[in-house]
């Protein structure tokens, strides 16, 4: 198995180049500015007045050459809806730090700035940019302690070289260069800010260097070093120039020496390029029965792994693969243009002769005419491509709506290292910590007084080569290769011969009772959450399994499941067949307008359980699945499968070292969700006196309150809950547990909860399950917040796809991106009064506008527009959507009792078959408020006696029933 990727380190002097502008905001320019920077070579770029909001992604506007610190504008702290903003972009290969804003103080209400440091690799130079934009009219107050912030950072930090830039916008001061010969500039002035300005540069002994002024004779950007710095006007400017902001770039060399990771590029095995004739032929040659029967389950999997590894090396041809820090559309040519021009840049930066600058001017201009021509063939053939397989669009996609990846310096506890295999074992420590002791004993066995709730057990399954086939060939070739390193393109190819030996190891698995070690191992990948991206604890694991591991447990899943999905309890939604979050909030919210309907209250209590899929103890886990019938070999399988799992993290092409998962189930893996709703499947024994749901650990217990006494039984729920956690070794983050009263009553019965000792926070909204409820069911905050999060990616989408130009790309984009956003379990906070139903169906007005501009047709009414562009209303979609829920309901395809038990039907007696039809199907509850009416199940059952009465429920399939509706909801326009 080959290597990640193999590293070289070089150590080399490096002469910076820094480029600085004003930018005058770039949210309508970032295809521009991103052009501009690969056509460019510098090593750190400095912009102010960005003008960006958080919602914009680094990667939609630089290449993934550069890591960027920003400082957007504190909208609310400022009052000002836009503008400001600064960022610094370093190339990643310098391994910069960000620097906390409390070494440099925060003025938040007034300015904006960030700072970075280049580290060295001994630590014994470093050099601080800092960036920051001052706004104009600010009073001397505010620049006295911007100044006294700066002498606070350059004392604190220490450095040998500092950068200081940005837009001070100090117009009064004048500077004038007093002796020919000198590179910097002298600040002449009386007024206050002017005098605390010089005698900041005199007591840090750093001079100002922009000598580039404006068509006014101004300087208001400034660069202040301790280096000698030679400043320039560009010839090519990243961005438009603001007349009044003159942009500059300047090159000086830092005494500092940097070490660089430069990868080697291995061969891969490349196995799309493979003859499978011949390795098909290959595998069915081998005698698998001698090589599989004989020897025990580990040696059977290395010997099969032996005899494909030796085909793939005989078989399957070696490439390089392309270098990953180039954008996916750049061609080879473009490539090597790209090269050449970094070659003459740093020639330039090097000798200063201006040969070399026209040099590598004429290899600018080459490389920004064949970048264009080679990223409008690449948005043609993801436009061209949609139609046929959209797994281009979406990777373009990712790559415009992704994060940058892991930083150089990562940092955990006290401990900050840039080393990328220190980083690596720095994840692998945090991951770990989460993990329990092991309370499994190498002998483990069931106790032999156990009974479980079936009245028979499962001790052994056996799988034909036809089902182990049928899974080979449902595998997702797009998938990249485990631990093992064989990929599934390779496993789909061989299906109709490797199945054979595969059904032959996995009933040998099953019949010894034992997991094969090499399958449990797994890849761990850090993805960040959220949070500062330098710091380790704000990422969680994602883990990478072999995908035979993957196709062996769906096999032992699909036929324990049928056995066990009798013992789960009827409240758990979640990893369930015919069960999802909808299901779930339903049954809730029915009973939550139910009681508002009755003039009741109900109180909710939400647990978050800490890492509860990390937590679980294996000892305990072992015993409920044999609780549940499940014994014999398929029992001590399944403790095989749980223990001694290895795992490694993998970050930035190295690896951590090796270590065990001593509790939990298998992140990432088919059984592991199984297994953990079967660990808390007795959580029922705690609720006698409440309702309760779940959805995989998410918990919630509630009950009507009418009195004190309520109050106190539920309250007894919630001790019974708190010892059930500490008997089954699960804890609570109690800081994330609240509870909240569900009412209309201006008298609310008050108590106060508690859990595990702790009283329990109480709130007035709460987010369930991705729907915001606050305490009186308005839902006004719910639809504030699904609608500013479909213009967010509406906005997007027009950014990311402003070079598209067909009208099938953008709905494309607004039905699977920005429309679900709205649509989202509606029939939950569905608008009851119209101007929430307005806002919501303004996100597509929005759309239909933007595209008639882009078609340059003429601006059509909103119902025409829909027409055109065959698209139904928002309002429209709702309706088919609870229309559908209902289908689903009737029909068995959602399993949830509760809600089908409370529907209830019109049998007509004394009228004719004829005239029967014209009767509502469903019954409606009488309802003494509207609360009552915005009752899901009483939305959904109107929604279909008012509108669909005449469409057959029952005997029309579900795409006949859907086409139905969707003909009477167009027939409406």
């Amino acid at each position: 198995m080959l290597s990640l990727i193999a590293m070289a380190s070089i150590t080399k002097h490096h002469d910076f180049s820094l480029y600085y502008q004003n930018s005058r905001g770039i949210r309508t320019k970032l295809n521009t500015l991103y052009m501009n920077i690969l056509s460019n070579c510098f090593d750190v770029i400095v912009l102010t007045e960005t003008w960006l909001i958080p919602a914009i992604n680094n990667q939609e506007f630089i290449d993934k050459r550069y890591i960027v610190f920003r400082c957007d504008r504190n909208r609310t702290a400022t009052g000002k809806s836009d503008g400001g903003g600064v960022l610094i972009a370093v190339l990643r290969k310098y391994n910069p730090i960000c620097v906390p804003s409390s070494q440099f103080g925060t003025l938040d209400h007034y300015l904006e700035q960030t700072a970075i440091m280049i580290p060295s690799n001994n630590n014994s130079s470093n050099t601080l940019i800092h960036a920051a934009y001052v706004p104009n009219n600010l009073p001397f107050a505010v620049y006295d302690a911007f100044f006294n912030n700066m002498d606070n950072l350059i004392d604190s930090i220490k450095t040998d070289n500092i950068l200081l830039l940005g837009d001070y916008n100090i117009p009064i001061a004048q500077w004038v260069r007093q002796d020919p010969t000198q590179s910097y500039m002298t600040c002449l002035g009386t007024t206050p800010t002017c005098n605390r300005l010089r005698d900041f540069l005199i007591v840090h002994d750093v001079k100002q260097f922009n000598h580039i002024s404006n068509p006014n004779g101004r300087i208001l950007d400034l660069l202040i070093s301790d280096a000698n710095c030679t400043v320039l006007k560009p010839n090519l400017d990243l961005l438009p120039v603001d007349s009044h902001h003159p942009p500059f770039y300047t090159l000086l060399s830092l005494n500092i020496n940097i070490s660089l990771s430069k990868p080697l590029h291995t061969p891969k095995y490349n196995y799309r390029r493979a003859d499978y004739t011949a390795i098909n032929k290959d595998i069915d040659e081998i005698c698998w029965e001698g090589i599989l029967e004989s020897n025990s389950t580990d040696e059977c999997i290395d010997a099969f792994y032996n005899c494909l590894y030796g085909i793939i090396k005989n078989r399957i041809p070696l490439s390089t693969p392309p270098n990953s820090h180039f954008p996916v559309w750049f061609s080879k040519p473009l490539i090597h243009i790209f090269k050449y021009k970094k070659k003459a840049w740093s020639k330039w930066k090097k000798y200063r002769n201006i040969s070399d600058y026209e040099v590598f001017s004429l290899y600018r201009a080459r490389f920004k005419d064949e970048c264009h021509k080679c990223f409008q063939k690449y948005i043609n053939s993801v436009e061209d491509g949609i139609s046929k397989d959209v797994t281009h669009f979406w990777v373009y996609i990712a790559n415009r709506q992704g994060k940058s990846g892991i930083p150089t310096c990562m940092s955990y506890g006290n401990v900050t290292s840039s080393d990328s295999v220190d980083i690596c074992n720095l994840f692998s420590t945090f991951f770990q910590s989460v993990y329990e002791p092991s309370s499994l004993s190498p002998g483990w066995h069931p106790p032999s007084d156990l009974r479980n709730v079936n009245s028979s057990s499962l001790c052994t399954i056996n799988f034909t080569v036809h089902e182990v086939r049928r899974q080979l060939k449902m595998l997702d070739t797009n998938k990249g290769p485990g631990p093992d390193d064989i990929p599934p393109y390779f496993l789909k190819s061989t299906a109709e011969t490797i199945c054979k030996p595969l059904s032959m190891l996995f009933n040998k698995c099953i019949q010894s009772g034992t997991f094969p070690s090499l399958w449990k191992q797994a890849n761990i990948i850090p993805v960040h959450k959220s949070g500062p991206r330098q710091d380790i604890e704000n990422y969680r694991p994602i883990s990478i399994l072999c995908a035979l591991a993957k196709i062996f447990e769906k096999l032992v899943h699909q036929a324990i499941y049928p056995f066990l999905r009798h013992n789960i309890i009827p409240e758990q939604h979640g990893f369930v067949k015919n069960k999802s979050t909808v299901t779930n909030l339903m049954i809730f919210t029915e009973h939550l307008f139910s009681d508002m309907d009755a003039g009741s209250q109900t109180d909710a209590v939400y647990t978050d359980f800490k890492k509860a899929f990390d937590r679980v103890d294996h000892s305990i886990l072992l015993n409920k699945i044999a609780f549940n019938g499940i014994r014999g070999n398929l029992l001590r399988w399944f403790c095989s499968y749980i223990s001694n799992r290895n795992q490694v993290v993998v970050c930035n092409g190295y690896k951590s070292d090796s270590f065990v998962a001593t509790s939990g189930v298998p992140q990432g893996s088919i059984l592991g969700p199984l297994m953990f709703i079967i660990y808390i499947n007795d959580i029922c024994s705690c609720f006698k006196n409440s309702n309760f749901l779940l959805y995989a650990d998410d918990l919630k217990v509630f009950r009507t309150i009418k009195n004190t006494a309520d109050c106190d039984l539920l309250q007894e729920d919630l001790n019974r809950l708190s010892a059930y956690c500490d008997e089954n070794k699960l804890k609570l983050s109690l800081p994330k547990c609240k509870f909240i009263n569900f009412t209309k009553n201006k008298k609310v019965i008050p108590f106060d909860y508690s859990l595990c000792n702790s009283t329990l926070f109480k709130e007035t909204y709460i987010c369930d399950l991705g729907v915001l409820l606050d305490s009186k069911l308005h839902l006004n905050l719910h639809i504030d917040k699904i609608t500013s999060k479909a213009y967010q990616l509406y906005n997007f989408v027009m950014r990311a796809t402003s070079d598209f130009k067909r009208p099938a790309t953008y709905l494309y984009l607004f039905k699977s991106l920005v429309r679900p956003q709205v649509e989202y379990a509606c029939m939950i906070w569905d608008p009851y009064y119209t101007k929430y139903e307005a806002a919501v169906e303004r996100v597509q007005r929005k759309f239909l506008s933007i595209m008639q501009y882009k078609c340059r047709n003429k601006r059509l009414p909103y119902k025409d527009a829909l027409n055109r562009f065959k698209l139904l209303s928002l309002h429209s979609r709702r309706l088919l959507l609870q229309g559908m829920m209902l289908h689903g309901l009737v029909n068995n395809r959602f399993d949830c009792s509760e809600l089908i038990s409370k529907l209830c039907y019109i049998v007509p007696r004394t009228v004719t078959r004829r005239e029967a039809r014209s009767y509502p199907l469903f019954a409606t509850t009488p309802c003494r408020t509207n609360a009552g009416k915005r009752a899901p199940l009483q939305r959904v059952v109107r929604v279909y006696n008012d509108n669909f009465n005449d469409v057959d429920v029952f005997a029309l399939t579900k795409n006949k029933f859907k086409k139905e509706i969707i003909k009477r909801l167009a027939e409406s326009y």
